[in-house]
């Protein structure tokens, strides 16, 4: 059985990290499959994928205003949108180079952790051109964008109740092609939460790789709070951790990029709270380890989008940058709001009606059946 996994972009992402969780797990569980992950920008065109990651980084962070403009115009929006952007050469060019890419591999099932991707089979699958060709979207963030295909495809993992809901309501997908599994994380995250903590207060701070934190407030206030220790995951940021290693302060640790999810996982069995910004696999991880989360600073777009969905179930606690210090201190101190952050996690965590696992086993199962009917 051949699968197809499909993020977006090469450089660290929440959707390349779901991507490798698929991989994982059917690699262990179905060895003789075959799995590729392809990012399909880079599949076009190598300069292609430079081009876009380097202008979404800029956006992001010189005109983040712009970005957010752009995003709730094309790709999500409450409203019906009055004017809607036709990109319908682009998308042509895509579908066809989509199509290629998909008779030349010949899968047998397709699984999409980015909409962009998800939107191109969609359309390509409303034309009948890749009808035989069961699809999953795995939904990386708390909600679904509109660039997702939603009707034309099989398969739908959501991080929600709500999300299948509206998935019934407004798209008319079967309840049993839904499959409310959160997002997806690494296997050692659902393991027996290990004792670890000590009695000094541990901070995770998590968000450095794309330089999200301003440097200075953040090593300020760090460096105000010595009774508490502070690891930074500064991920590929390579000017953070040498800042922050030049400070020799025994309380700050600057770690790398950490390559293995068991070391990850060893890392939250340590911490008392993480202060992040909320993009759904850090958030979700974080939520399997009941780890009190913090949000001091958020992307424009989808990550605002998640935030808004994370203080409304009362999962996460927003943090104002002018009164970081105060805040994480008091809270950090406050065991009565500690474990309400928690018991609203276990109560997100048991609305959930089954596991990752659970969903792609017994998908590959009917795939499976369904191919050996045929082939009798």
């Amino acid at each position: 059985m051949k699968i197809l996994v499909f993020p977006l972009f090469q450089f660290p992402t929440g959707h390349l990290k779901v991507a490798e969780t698929v991989n994982e797990y059917i690699g262990e569980k179905y060895p003789n499959s075959e799995l590729k992950i392809i990012d399909f920008l880079s599949y076009c065109n190598c300069n292609l994928e430079k081009m876009i990651s380097s202008i979404y980084f800029k956006w992001i962070n010189t005109t983040p205003s712009i970005y957010r403009t752009l995003y709730k115009t094309v790709m999500y929006s409450d409203q019906q949108r009055k004017l809607k952007p036709d990109f319908r050469f682009f998308s042509l060019y895509f579908e066809k180079k989509m199509k290629k890419l998909i008779e030349d591999e010949n899968p047998s099932l397709i699984i999409c952790t980015h909409s962009f991707p998800s939107s191109i089979i969609g359309k390509l699958k409303s034309k009948g051109s890749i009808d035989n060709i069961s699809t999953i979207n795995i939904y990386t963030d708390f909600f679904m964008n509109d660039i997702w295909a939603k009707k034309e495809i099989q398969y739908h993992f959501v991080p929600h109740e709500k999300a299948k809901e509206k998935l019934i309501s407004d798209y008319h997908i079967k309840e049993e092609c839904i499959f409310v599994t959160g997002i997806p994380v690494k296997s050692s995250f659902d393991g027996p939460e290990l004792q670890l903590k000590t009695t000094v207060k541990h901070v995770l701070v998590a968000g450095g790789n794309n330089g999200l934190y301003k440097t200075n407030e953040l090593i300020e206030m760090m460096k105000s709070l010595p009774s508490i220790k502070f690891t930074v995951l500064c991920g590929n940021n390579r000017e953070l951790y040498s800042i922050l290693n030049q400070l020799e302060s025994n309380h700050i640790q600057p770690r790398g990029y950490i390559h293995c999810s068991r070391e990850l996982d060893r890392l939250y069995s340590e911490v008392d709270a993480i202060l992040t910004k909320p993009g759904g696999v850090t958030i979700s991880e974080a939520i399997r380890k009941r780890i009190p989360i913090f949000i001091l600073n958020s992307l424009p777009g989808q990550e605002e989008i998640n935030l808004q969905f994370l203080l409304k179930e009362g999962i996460a606690i927003s943090i104002l940058p002018n009164k970081l210090m105060e805040q994480v201190t008091s809270i950090l101190t406050n065991e009565e709001e500690m474990t309400s952050l928690k018991k609203k996690m276990d109560l997100y965590l048991e609305k959930l009606s089954c596991s990752f696992s659970e969903a792609i086993n017994s998908i590959i199962k009917k795939e499976l059946s369904y191919k050996l009917i045929k082939s009798q």
